[in-house]
């Protein structure tokens, strides 16, 4: 289905979204050229003119995913920090959040996007630069938000900001496999968890 873009999208970007668009539904084995070419009613030679061949729109693509999911996790964590100062918990700010039931579904695919991006970073060296540099952007952005957050006496301060960002997206990693499995862990032992960890680092913290 041809889908008309923004007027002020250029040809890079109706290919990058078009793609974009199937990359979050399919294994990139399974994209085909001819299929972008009918949705945006481009030729292969447009499509190679501007990404040099069929991997090099996927990795395009790739990199546009996770520039948007980064973005959208950051202003998630800014929404659980926001919400901390009037709970007094920001990890039952960020719970509440992940456990949105209108929003689940939602979450778990972008952070299973998260890291199928990174996974293919580690693999895959021409994505690499552009991978590390949305990365460190992401990294810079939640830096600032942890650091609000120990200013504000809501993490301990025997962590960095930057070691309190490591233990949550270690959280996510393991989180972005629930529901591809019976046997992973349910909410609840996330929450207990983290519980545990932020009481025993700062009794008094948690609410």
């Amino acid at each position: 289905m041809m889908v008309d873009p923004p007027s002020d999208y250029s040809t890079s970007d109706v290919l990058i979204e078009a793609t974009s668009r199937r990359l979050w539904d399919e294994d990139e084995s399974e994209l085909r050229i001819l299929d972008i070419c009918k949705e945006t009613n481009l030729s292969t030679s447009v499509i190679y003119g501007h990404f040099g061949s069929r991997q090099g729109l996927i990795n395009a693509s790739l990199l546009h995913i996770f520039g948007h999911v980064t973005d959208e996790i950051i202003e998630n964590l800014a929404l659980s920090a926001s919400h901390s100062l009037s709970t007094g918990s920001f990890v039952n700010a960020l719970f509440n959040l992940l456990i949105d039931a209108d929003y689940q579904e939602h979450l778990n695919r972008h952070r299973q996007m998260f890291f199928r991006v990174s996974a293919t970073a580690l693999s895959r060296p021409s994505i690499r630069p552009g991978f590390l540099e949305l990365y460190g952007r992401y990294l810079e952005r939640s830096d600032v938000i942890y650091q609000d957050l120990l200013d504000g006496g809501h993490l301990s301060q025997e962590l960095t900001a930057r070691q309190w960002a490591l233990f949550f997206e270690g959280q996510m990693l393991s989180r972005a496999f629930h529901g591809l499995s019976s046997n992973w862990y349910n909410q609840d032992d996330w929450l207990r968890s983290a519980h545990q960890m932020f009481s025993t680092a700062n009794p008094g913290i948690i609410s």
